[in-house]
C-alpha cells in the first residue's frame, strides 16, 4: 500500500529487475504485466477453492452468484436435511415478511 511514503531501495531495485527481466519499455506494459500477474493469482486462488467445494461438498462454486447460496446449499447437503414445501399461504406470507435486503458493510 502506498501511504505517502518513498519507495524503500528493496522494492526499487525488484521493480527495475521486473522491468528489465519481462523487457517492458513503457509504464503501461509494467502495469499490464502486474494485472495479469494479479488476475493468475487470483484465478489460482479460485481454482483451488473451486477444487475443495467440489471434494468436500460435490458443489461447483461457479455456479453460484453469493456465498450465502453456496453455504445454504452445502448445508442442506453436509445435514442431509430437506425442506418442505410450503403449502400454507400464511406461513408463506410470514417468510417473506421475514427477507431483507440491502448492502452490508463490514469492517
Amino acid at each position: 500500500m502506498l501511504y505517502e511514503k518513498h519507495v524503500s531501495d528493496e522494492d526499487y531495485v525488484h521493480a527495475i529487475e521486473v522491468w528489465s527481466h519481462f523487457n517492458c519499455a513503457t509504464l503501461s506494459d509494467y502495469s499490464d504485466l502486474y494485472l495479469k500477474v494479479d488476475v493468475l493469482l487470483l484465478t489460482d486462488v479460485m481454482e483451488n477453492f473451486r477444487d475443495l467445494c467440489m471434494s468436500t461438498y460435490n458443489l461447483n462454486l461457479v455456479y453460484y452468484y453469493t456465498t450465502p447460496g453456496f453455504t445454504f446449499d452445502a448445508m442442506l447437503r453436509y445435514t442431509g436435511v430437506s425442506l418442505e414445501l410450503l403449502t400454507d399461504y400464511d406461513m408463506v406470507l410470514f417468510v417473506e415478511q421475514g427477507i431483507r435486503g440491502g448492502e452490508g458493510w463490514f469492517r
